[in-house]
């Protein structure tokens, strides 16, 4: 069972995001340097047809970027309350954030809490605006921190 420090819950970023916004910009370069090469020479369609095939692509990166967004958009919004939530979860409970490591990286009821060496179930109600607190004993005593 894998327990997430605070710290890896706050910084957590996904490199997907990162590499489909780069390969859109590339692919866009591409285009925008086939459209210049082709109005250059207007004979040699080889050029026309490159700048084609890379506008093709960029649609074609751009809807699937676009479908991809909603599900991005909401895991962030997800690990944003996250971030939140354990940073209040420390104060009210008194403990330091080092001590913390949650099973979940997005809040969710059920989830497991460690702090120190004892592990406790959060029960979340359903506005999320209030949670209790129940001692958990696991039966696989091998758990896997993640910083």
């Amino acid at each position: 069972m894998n327990f997430y420090s605070v710290d890896y819950l706050i910084k957590q970023t996904n490199i997907n995001d990162t590499i489909g916004k780069y390969l859109m910009v590339v692919v866009f370069v591409l285009m925008a340097v086939g459209a210049v090469a082709s109005v250059r020479n207007r004979l040699q369609t080889r050029y026309r047809e490159l700048s084609i095939i890379a506008l093709l692509l960029f649609l074609f990166l751009a809807g699937a970027r676009y479908t991809d967004y909603q599900q991005a958009k909401s895991q962030d919004d997800q690990k944003t309350q996250m971030a939140a939530f354990v940073t209040k979860f420390a104060k009210t409970q008194g403990v330091s954030k080092d001590k913390l490591y949650f099973n979940s990286t997005t809040v969710s009821d059920g989830m497991l809490v460690k702090m120190d060496k004892k592990f406790y179930r959060l029960t979340i109600s359903a506005d999320q605006q209030s949670y209790s607190l129940t001692r958990a004993y696991l039966i696989n005593s091998k758990v896997k921190v993640v910083k």
